[in-house]
C-alpha cells in the first residue's frame, strides 16, 4: 500500500521460500435478491489488511474503463432525468472518451474543462457543448465560474461577486503556476514536481448574506455538477502522500465554492502508516495527516466501489450533494473495507447477470458491477427500457460495453497483458508488491503497450529471470488460471435455502 520508494526489496532467497502452488480459490456467491453493491457504506464489511504480495490477484485493471463507468454512474444514478447540466471537470485531460459520453447522453449537457495537461483537440473540439481550458484548476477559478454564471442571470450581481470574490487567489500559488506555464498543454504538468500546484487555498470569506443571494441567484440558471480527477506528483515523489492529501482539500474547497447539485471527487485517505528508512533499520511510522484519533473530517458523501480498478486500489469515488457536512473517516477502517473490496468481493464473490456466457464480462464482481451500471444506465436515458425483456436488456447491455470497449481502442486482454507487464516490472525490480499508490487512469510508463511489448521480447529471447521474477510468472499464470474456471463464466441456480457461507451475506456453491 505504500509508495515504492519506502519499500524493502524482498531477497531473491525470500522468493524461493514462497510456495509455486496456487489452490484455487474457494468461491462464494452473492444472492440476486440483495441490492447489488455500489456502494462503500457502515454496513459493508472490513477485514484486516496485510501483504498480498504473494497471493494471486484475478481482478482486471483498465483505468480508462473505471473511469468512464464512474461518470456514467454520476451521469444517471444522480442527475435528475431529461435535465440538461452546466458540468465543471478539473483534472480532465485528455479527454478522448468524454466526447463519448457526451453522445451516450445525447449532447444535453454542456461541458467546461480545466486541465493543465494536453486535450484531445481533434476529438473534443468537434463538439460545440464542449469548453477547453488549459490551465491549472485555483479558487479563483471556480469564483471565476460563479460570477460568469451569475452575470448570465444577473450581470450587476455578477459583477459584484466577480469584484469580491474573484481576486482572491493566494499570490504564491500563482508564482507557482507562473513558473509551471512553459510546460502547459503537455502530458505530466502535475505530476513531475515536488511542488503541489493543485493546493489548498482557504475560500474567501463572503459578506454576511451575500452568498445566500447569490446562491439564490444562480438558482435561474442550468444546474451544476462538479467532477474532479486531479492527482499532482509522482509515486516517486518523497512528498507524493501530502500531494494527495493537499488535492483533497482543494478539490473539497471547490466543491463548497461551486456548490453544484452533486460533486463527484476522487477520493483516497492518507495510508495509516508508511516505511521510513532503508535494510534492518526500517521502520512504519504513523502518517501525520491523520488525526491523534484515526480520522480524517472530510465532506459526507456516498464513496462508490470502483469497477477495473488496480488488484490492491484504496481510491474511489465520493458523490457529494450541494451544501453536505464535514464527518470523520476512521482511516483504519476504510483501508480494511477497502481490503475486503479487493481480496475477498472482487477475488472469491460470483454474482449473475442477465448476460449469457460472455468472454469479457464473466462473473467475479467487476464484470456484474459493468453490467449492473450499464443496465441502470439504459433505463436510465430510454424509461421504455424499464419494463422490456430480460433478452432485450442484455443485448443492450452488450451492445454498450462492446461499443466503449471500441471508443477505448484497447480489448480486455491487452488490459491483462499491460498488468501483467507492470507486475514483473516491479519484479524485475526486486518486489512482489504492486502496492505503490500509483492509482492514474491512463495509462502508466510501465504500464504501457510498449512495456507489455518489452516483457514479450524478454521472454522470446529467453532470458534468464530471477527468482522474484519467476515467482511473479507463476502468479501471473495462477491468475489467468483462475479467471478461466467454469464456475465463472455462467450464473448458477439459487434458491431460499442455500447454506450462508458464513462471511458477509453471501452462500456457499459448487466448486
Amino acid at each position: 500500500m505504500y509508495p515504492s520508494l519506502f519499500k524493502k526489496r524482498p531477497r531473491d532467497d525470500d522468493a524461493k521460500s514462497i510456495s509455486l502452488s496456487f489452490p484455487p480459490a474457494v468461491v462464494e456467491h452473492y444472492p440476486s435478491k440483495l441490492s447489488f453493491p455500489v456502494i462503500i457504506d457502515a454496513n459493508f464489511p472490513a477485514q484486516e489488511y496485510c501483504s498480498r504480495g504473494a497471493s494471486v490477484k484475478s481482478s482486471i485493471h483498465w483505468g480508462q474503463r473505471k473511469l468512464l463507468l464512474s461518470e456514467i454512474q454520476l451521469l444517471c444514478l444522480y442527475a435528475r432525468p431529461d435535465v440538461s447540466y452546466h458540468i465543471v471537470y478539473a483534472g480532465s485531460a485528455p479527454g478522448t472518451h468524454l466526447a463519448y459520453l457526451d453522445e451516450m447522453f445525447r449532447g444535453r449537457h454542456t461541458w467546461e474543462l480545466v486541465d493543465p495537461g494536453k486535450f484531445d483537440r481533434p476529438v473534443l473540439e468537434k463538439h460545440p457543448n464542449f469548453t477547453l481550458r488549459n490551465e491549472f484548476f485555483t479558487n479563483a477559478t471556480a469564483y471565476g465560474i460563479n460570477a460568469r454564471r451569475l452575470s448570465n442571470v444577473c450581470p450587476a450581481l455578477g459583477a459584484i461577486y466577480e469584484h469580491v470574490a474573484v481576486d482572491s487567489a493566494d499570490p504564491r500559488l500563482k508564482d507557482l503556476h507562473q513558473k509551471l506555464q512553459t510546460v502547459i498543454g503537455t502530458h505530466d504538468v502535475a505530476r513531475g514536481t515536488e511542488s503541489i500546484p493543485s493546493m489548498y487555498e482557504p475560500q474567501r470569506q463572503l459578506p454576511v448574506g451575500f452568498d445566500l443571494l447569490c446562491a439564490v441567484a444562480r438558482e435561474r440558471e442550468r444546474p451544476l455538477l462538479f467532477i474532479s480527477d486531479i492527482r499532482s506528483g509522482s509515486v516517486n515523489l518523497p512528498n507524493f502522500e501530502d500531494h494527495v492529501a493537499e488535492n483533497m482539500k482543494a478539490q473539497e474547497c471547490w466543491c463548497q465554492i461551486l456548490q453544484g447539485e452533486f460533486s463527484m471527487l476522487k477520493f483516497r485517505l492518507p495510508y495509516t502508516h508508511r516505511g521510513k528508512g532503508v535494510g534492518e533499520g526500517r521502520k512504519k511510522v504513523p502518517s501525520h495527516l491523520i488525526g491523534k484519533d484515526g480520522t480524517v473530517t472530510y465532506l459526507k458523501g456516498d464513496l462508490l466501489l470502483p469497477i477495473w480498478t488496480r488488484p490492491t486500489s484504496t481510491e474511489g469515488r465520493l458523490v457529494v450533494a450541494c451544501g453536505a457536512p464535514q464527518v470523520s473517516y476512521n482511516v483504519q477502517y476504510v483501508e480494511n473495507q477497502f481490503f475486503f473490496f479487493n481480496a475477498h468481493l472482487r477475488e472469491r464473490v460470483h454474482f449473475n447477470h442477465l448476460l449469457p456466457p460472455d468472454l469479457d464480462l464473466d462473473h467475479h464482481y467487476d464484470a456484474a458491477a459493468e453490467v449492473n451500471c450499464l443496465l441502470a444506465y439504459l433505463k436510465f436515458i430510454d424509461p421504455n427500457l424499464r419494463n422490456a425483456p430480460a433478452d432485450v436488456l442484455a443485448r443492450e447491455v452488450k451492445r454498450v460495453s462492446s461499443s466503449i470497449t471500441a471508443q477505448l481502442r484497447t480489448t480486455f486482454q491487452d488490459a491483462i497483458r499491460r498488468r501483467d507487464a507492470l507486475v514483473l516490472k516491479h519484479a524485475r525490480g526486486g518486489s512482489l508488491d504492486d502496492e505503490d499508490g500509483g492509482e492514474s487512469d491512463g495509462e502508466e510508463p510501465g504500464d504501457s503497450p510498449q512495456c507489455a511489448a518489452d516483457h514479450q521480447r524478454h521472454n522470446k529471447n529467453g532470458c534468464a529471470g530471477s527468482p522474484m521474477e519467476e515467482m511473479a510468472k507463476a502468479l501471473i499464470a495462477a491468475a489467468a488460471k483462475e479467471r478461466a474456471r467454469v464456475l465463472w463464466k455462467r450464473n448458477v441456480e439459487e434458491s431460499d435455502t442455500d447454506p450462508l457461507s458464513g462471511v458477509w451475506v453471501t452462500t456457499k456453491m459448487k466448486q
